[in-house]
């Protein structure tokens, strides 16, 4: 029963803000980097994954990882992390990348 009830909390931790609540659709967010990049993330659900669009790459789907605060997707060796209206982002073969969400 224990190990249950842990696995449920974990399971809420891995997707906050801006992870659509379950009975809501898709949740597209834009991002701009101090780079100079820009970023469009959609969060889903079911599966729960982050869709990150970024000029001259192709967008990938990452799905969630479980993390005690914020959110995190990873997978390949490319990582979308944070919290509220912060990220970072990382791709191989490229300096982590600071991103803020733009006001719509």
């Amino acid at each position: 029963m224990r190990v249950a009830v842990l696995l449920a909390v974990f399971a809420l931790a891995a997707c906050q803000t801006p992870c659509p609540a379950p009975d809501t659709g898709p949740v597209t967010r834009q991002f701009h980097c101090e780079d100079g990049s820009d970023l469009s993330v959609t969060f889903l659900r079911a599966p729960d994954v982050a869709r990150v669009s970024q000029e001259g790459y192709t967008t990938v789907e990452l799905p969630a990882r479980i993390i005690g605060a914020g959110f995190r997707y990873s997978a390949n060796g490319m990582e979308l992390r944070g919290r509220s209206n912060e990220v970072y982002w990382n791709r191989p073969g490229a300096a982590e990348a600071v991103c803020t969400v733009v006001a719509p």
